[in-house]
Parts: structure tokens; sequence; C-alpha cells
């Protein structure tokens, strides 16, 4: 641990180093490349407009202007920042449309001038949050200009640049198809990333109602105030919700305001400042409250470019107080600060390149664009890895302790019986109570180890159970990322996919809350009639689930009415489908058939789900419906053993039967639920 975090001090020094002594470029031709997007690092000049008035042939004229090393980085100001540069398309490039993109997703008002022939400058074409999502010539996360070079001579380009937020920028210039594979891998990239966070949400939410540990509540407030900084930070919202500029602004300042403060207790008590110094601890986290609170009055006021400055100038003075104690507590502790020195070093590292670039002092690019997004995945996969990890010692701990409390009361219950053996007869009532004393203390733990059991075997069918969930969002996301040029409702239609998954995860929790409530003797089992149509949209939404093709419903015959459970019946064929998907081929369809039970249509319901699959071995068969039993096949896929037992349980709560049809003989695996 101590040589990964020593590597990875030097490789932040090193990349600091780097960025810190680049060199800058001359200003020339920006040549454009049409197989690939080219930044325009070391082509541009830059003039500061303090009041925002100057035109465009007023700034272009007007002295002052001075090459820039790299990127725009002006840290955060309210001055007018204009760009110059000269673009070139290759003689041998067809393509005569190209992209002027920006990186930073929050610039507020971007504006193209170009020249006309009487040599003046004229707006070509305008973007940025001020003026509306509605209105931006590219839809995109960040601001997209086209730009059409008809000539191959060099053309003068003039850029004018305003936001309320940092003003540091990556320019570059791409052809539109190389643009569009670039964007679907990186809304990919954002989609898996917001899906795992969003998974590290319902997991620990699930995992704080099983231990109600403060650490853990501290924990979730963390994830989902660090998630929506990032998710703002990239401009989701903003595009897929078409969020006005000054609510975003807002969410993200204050989101930002109150992560420093969030931060800071967190910090602490994973670092144990609080059990180390607790006096001054206290006096440092209400002093950083203090100055949160501060920085929110002013971007109430308006003043967000001055409480962005406070905030980052506070974090950068926590930061350099936690490493400091971390450092003194490294040789004393018990490993404690050498874990935070890894988990939150990360993290700390993209902070402090994030902050030195929005002050000005480091060059914007893909590194220091992403800084914070990526040490902030990392480090909250490697928290979540130690809450874990810490759970289970704890636990270990406490079953340690148990054990040797077992062993203390049986000695001297031996001490206790040899003593009362010397005894008279007389003693012999209290020896026997002292024994059944003994009988109740060991009933007791194991009353207790059954419950941990219990608990252990609950999260793992919860984690069974949200695979279906995660597998849609995972779809939709590379949906998403496949189709940028979709329609505007198609591309709201699987936001609300992805929306619609996690609130099935969601269900999934309390699904299963039930089913320990059933365990314990409340059984949650409530028959309804369900009317026709109620029926064919929960057999319909259960296909939706599965892209297209992949199940087919066969069969849509229902009964007028049927007695039955119907958020049950979902997890019971949800499970039923979930396996059949898990052994079937990819290109294979898995068949659902629904059959009315009665002979007029009336009286029950048969359902069968079939796929194409290997044989199940003979011996498995009686055994396909305990629980936690995984055969020889289902090893090469993941699962917790516990679909099948769910259906088999959910049909006997309804007087029906759930069987195997065929093993896969005749190559097709059947299983049907029948209910009367």
């Amino acid at each position: 641990m101590k040589r990964l975090a020593r590597c990875l001090w030097r490789c932040g020094c090193l990349a600091v180093l780097g960025l810190l002594f680049s060199t800058a470029a001359a200003a020339g031709v920006l040549r454009l490349n049409p197989l690939a997007s080219v930044d325009s690092h070391g082509q541009l000049s830059m003039l500061r407009d303090p009041e925002g008035r100057l035109s465009a042939d007023e700034a272009a004229a007007a002295p002052g202007w001075k090459a820039l090393p790299g990127a725009v980085n002006a840290g955060f100001t309210r001055d007018a920042v204009w760009i110059k540069l000269e673009v070139q398309r290759p003689a041998d490039a067809p393509q005569q449309r190209w992209l002027a993109q920006f990186r930073n997703a929050l610039l507020d008002d971007v504006r193209l001038y170009r020249q006309d022939d009487t040599g003046r400058w004229q707006l070509a074409v305008h973007s940025g949050e001020d003026i509306g999502r509605e209105h931006w010539p590219v839809d995109a996360r960040n601001v997209q200009l086209p730009l059409t070079l008809e000539s191959t001579e060099p053309t003068p380009l003039l850029l004018r640049l305003q936001s309320r937020n940092a003003m540091s920028t990556t320019i570059g210039f791409a052809a539109p198809e190389v643009y569009a594979g670039t964007a679907r891998r990186e809304y990919l990239f954002y989609g898996l990333g917001f899906g795992f966070g969003l998974m590290l949400l319902a997991f620990h939410t699930l995992f704080w109602q099983m231990t109600r540990e403060r650490l853990s509540a501290w924990y979730l407030v963390y994830v989902a105030n660090a998630l929506l900084v990032e998710f703002l930070t990239a401009g989701l919202p903003q595009q897929l919700l078409a969020m006005p500029a000054r609510l975003s602004d807002l969410l993200l300042s204050l989101s930002i305001c109150a992560g420093v403060a969030i931060g800071i207790r967190f910090a602490g008590m994973q670092l144990g400042t609080d059990v180390q110094w607790p006096r001054f601890t206290r006096v440092v986290v209400r002093a950083v409250g203090l100055v949160s609170a501060i920085a929110v009055a002013l971007v109430l006021a308006g003043a967000n470019g001055l409480a962005m400055q406070a905030v980052q100038g506070t974090a950068m003075l926590c930061i350099v107080y936690l490493i400091g104690a971390a450092l003194w507590l490294l040789p004393r502790d018990q490993g404690q600060a050498r874990a935070f020195l890894v988990i939150f070093g990360i993290y700390y590292v993209g902070v402090m390149v994030s902050f030195l670039r929005n002050q000005g002092w480091l060059p914007a690019g893909a590194w220091t664009d992403n800084a914070t997004a990526v040490g902030t995945l990392l480090h909250l996969l490697l928290m979540s890895m130690r809450l874990n990890r810490r759970y289970d010692q704890l636990r270990r701990e406490k079953e340690a302790a148990q054990a040797r409390l077992v062993h203390v009361v049986g000695r001297q219950n031996d001490r206790l019986e040899d003593e009362v053996r010397k005894r008279t007869a007389d003693l012999r009532g209290e020896i026997e109570q002292r024994q059944r004393l003994e009988v109740d203390l060991r009933a007791a733990l194991e009353t207790e180890r059954r419950a941990k059991q219990s608990q252990v075997d609950f999260v793992a069918m919860v984690s069974h159970e949200f695979r279906t969930p995660l597998a849609i969002i995972h779809t939709t996301a590379q949906q998403i990322a496949k189709n940028l040029d979709a329609a505007r409702e198609k591309t709201q239609a699987r936001c609300l996919n992805l929306r619609a998954a996690a609130q099935r995860m969601t269900a999934l929790v309390d699904e299963y809350l039930t089913s320990d409530r059933m365990e314990a003797g409340q059984t949650p089992f409530q028959p309804r009639p369900c009317e026709r149509d109620e029926l064919l949209e929960l057999f319909e939404d259960l296909v939706a689930d599965w892209p297209d093709g992949r199940v087919v419903w066969q069969g849509s015959h229902l009964p007028s009415q049927l007695v039955c459970d119907p958020g049950l019946l979902r997890v019971a064929l949800r499970n039923l489908l979930a396996n059949a998907d898990r052994h079937t081929p990819a290109g294979r369809a898995i068949v659902l058939d629904v059959v009315p039970a009665g002979p007029d249509g009336e009286g029950g319901l048969n359902i069968r789900v079939s796929n194409p699959g290997d044989t199940i071995p003979h011996d498995e068969v009686p055994r396909l419906f305990e629980k936690y039993f995984r055969g020889r096949q289902a090893a090469r896929s993941p699962g917790a053993g516990l679909g099948l037992y769910l259906v088999h349980q959910i049909a006997e709560l309804h007087r029906g039967q759930a069987r195997l049809d065929s093993a896969g003989q005749d190559g097709h695996v059947r299983f049907s639920l029948a209910l009367p």
C-alpha cells in the first residue's frame, strides 16, 4: 500500500510539473484533418474584453492580443474573451462542412464571426446556454458550431466567449462523421459511468437500511452529491431535459458549495480525526460549513465566480489539512491513514488539477478537463470496497467476541459445576437453574447466527434480481450512444426507459423486503381480481423489458378475470424469462406462451416459457426449484440460485404449480406456471 501511495504521488507531481512548464507554440494556420479531430493548441490568440462591449471589428483591430500556449484558460471571469485563429481545409479533403468543438459544457455565450467580401466581421453562428438548447445549431451536450469551408485557402475566424463558470475550454475541429463516432463513445462512457454510480447508490441504500450505520448514511449523501456535480458538469441534464442555464448553474454551484462541507465531514470520519482531535475537528467542520453557507448566499446573490473561488480555495486548504493529518497518523494507526491516502489521494489529485485549471494555472485539455470525473469514479469505487470490507471486519470481530464470551461462560460453568459437586445436595437446585440459563444463552446465540445468515441470503437474493433492470440501463445507454441523430422524442423515451429501470430496481428492493416479512410470518400476499386489460398490460411490459425479438409472446387469449397478486406474478414471470435468457444463445428467441386453463377461456391460466438450450442433467431436475441450487450449466453465468425458487414459492401462494415440462431432450427447455 505504501509503494502504491508513493507511486501515485510521483505520477501526480510529474503530471502537474509537465502541465506547468509546457511551452507555448507559435501561432499559425490550423490544418484540418478529415479523419480525426484536431485541437487548436498553440494556434490561438486571445484578447480580454472587460466591459464586453467591443464589436467584432473593434476586437480584431484592438491591441493586446496574446498568443496562447494551449487551450483557452482564463479562470473565473465576467470578461468577454475573444479568440482569433486561422483554419485551412486540406486540398484533398472533400468535406466542406466542419464542426468547431468546445469541450466545456457550461459556456454561456459562444459566437463565431467570419469576414465578408469587404473585410468586415459578420456573425456566422451563435450558441451557448444563454440562448436555450432548442436554438442550438447542433444538439449536443457541449457547444458544436457548424463551419463551412468552401476554399482550401486559410480562413481567419474570430470567436467570442463568455461564461459565469470557469472560462476554460479546449477548441477543436472535426468533420461531422468523426464527431459522430467520438460522441457515441463519449455517451457510452457517460452511460456506463453514471449507471455504475446509480448502482452504487442503490446498493448502499440497501446496505444502510440493513446496518443503519452513521458512516453509511454520510456515504450515501457523499455519493449523491458527487454524482450530481459530475452529471451537471458534463452537461447531460441540460441536453436531455432542456434545463435552463440559470437553473443548471444554480444547482451546480449549490452542489459544489454543499460538497465541501459534506466532504470534510465524511473524510474526517473516515480518517478518524473526530476521535484523534475532537475539538479541533469540530472547529474545522463548523468553519468550512460557515464558508459554504456564505458561498451559497453569494451564489443566490449572483456572485457565482466569487463564491466558487472561495469554495475551491477552502477545498484546497481542507485537502492540505487532511493530507497532513493522514501523514502524521501514518505511523500511529492500524492502516487507516494509509488507506485514506490511497482512496482519497486519487480524488484529491483530480480536484487539485481541476482547481488549478479553473484558476488559469494549468492549461485546459483532455486530462485536466476529465481529471475530476475520473478521480471521482475511482474514488467512489474504492470507497465502496473499503466500507464493505470494514463492515465485514466488524462482523468478524463481533462473532469472535461472541465466541470468546461463550468460551468464558463455558469455563465459568465448569468451575461452578465443580464447586456444586463439593457442596451439599441443597445446592443442586441452583446448579440446575444455572444450566437452564446456559441453554437459553446458547439458544439466543444460535438465533442471532441464523439472523446473520438470513441477512447474507437476503443480499444475495437482491443482487440476483438487480440484473434485469441493469441490463435495461446498459442497453438503453447503448441505444442513445448509437443513435445520436434520433428524434428528440425517441431520445426522451429512452431516457424514460433509464428512469423506469431505476424505478424497477427500487421496486425489487421492496419486493424482497416483502419476501423477508413473508418468512417472518407477515404474509404480504394480496390477491385480487385482475381484469383482462390489466393482465395484457402486465405481459406487454414484461416483453418490452427485453430487446426486440428476444421474447416472442404467443397466445394472447387471456381470461376476462384472474384472481392473483399482480406484483408477485410479475416477479415470477420476470424470473422465468431471466432464467431462459441466461441459457439462450444470442440471436435465438424465447417463447412466452399464455393459454387459458378453462375450456371457455376462463378459470385459470397456464403460462409456458420455452427456450433453445442444452439438456438439463437428469440428476439436477429434482433440485431445480430448491433455494440456492445452481446446476453445472449455471456456473457459466452469474446468479444466486434464487430465481426458480421464487417462482415456486409464488406459485404455491396462488395455490398453483410451477414445474419443468421439458428438460431439453427435444432441443428446447420448457417451464410452466399454472394458476387456478
